[in-house]
């Protein structure tokens, strides 16, 4: 077990750093949370994440950005509760849906509907384009589906009885979506409906799920008293701060 505990960097709003949390939580893995939104990081912040971007991995004198580097970094450092299937073709598809999750899934149901929705004007005054978020709703969002559905699996989880990283990938955009007032039509894609309901309500999902939504109602200075609030270990020094600025590859 690591110690000091880990830290993370970012808050749990975001579906990436779920996606860690939920690996930790897997492995049993004690860690403290510096929960930041990453437009407001400092220049500290950009020293730790160049592309300004969460979640951020502090172990000891171990730095890492991107969360499926970080989530791969914890399999091998901590291997003893697998989130990553042993076979070589089985843990290759988790690895594909890992990065469908953090590419298509991203751009779809982040940026194009969860941003344009909550992000662009709570952080930048922007006007929420609803008819931009219609349109991907209908033109775009649809093939996203078809393709869970496709790749859902019929019972558990990718891992089989266990939850793991390509669960919580996948899944974790969902509680942003509701936050985006959207839902998963149960009916038109019911095989990936109940792959989601799976692994939030049988998987760290759930919880950290709660936590996102609480925290999501307050503004970002009064994050840490929520955390605490919950049990959650909160990091004592912090990079947040500043005015709202856009990383490079920001995409709202």
């Amino acid at each position: 077990m690591p110690s000091p505990p880990l830290t993370i960097i970012g808050n749990h709003i975001s579906p990436f750093v779920r996606k860690v949390l939920a690996v930790c939580e897997i492995k049993h893995l004690p860690y403290q949370v510096d929960s930041i939104v990453p437009f407001f990081g400092n220049d500290r912040f950009t020293e730790l994440s160049p592309l300004r971007r969460i979640p951020v991995l502090i172990d000891g004198d171990v730095v890492l950005n991107d969360s499926s580097v970080i989530c791969e970094y914890l399999e091998d450092k901590w291997p003893q509760v697998p989130v990553l299937p042993r076979e070589p073709a089985e843990r290759a598809h988790a690895r594909f849906l890992d990065e469908y999750a953090d590419t298509r899934m991203t751009e779809v149901l982040l940026w194009k509907v969860f941003g344009r929705a909550l992000v662009a004007p709570a952080i930048f005054g922007k006007p929420r384009d609803v008819g931009a978020i219609q349109k991907t709703l209908t033109e775009e969002y649809p093939a996203v589906m078809d393709q869970l559905e496709h790749w859902a699996p019929a019972t558990g989880f990718t891992l089989g009885a266990a939850p793991g990283l390509a669960d919580f990938s996948v899944v974790s955009h969902f509680a942003n979506l509701r936050w985006a007032c959207q839902t998963v039509d149960a009916v038109r894609w019911p095989r990936a409906s109940a792959w989601i309901n799976r692994v939030e309500q049988q998987s760290p999902l759930q919880q950290l799920n709660v936590i996102g939504d609480k925290i999501l109602r307050v503004p970002p200075h009064g994050y840490g008293p929520v955390l605490q609030s919950l049990g959650v270990a909160v990091a004592v020094e912090t990079v947040g701060g500043g005015a709202p600025k856009r990383g490079p590859m920001t995409a709202i």
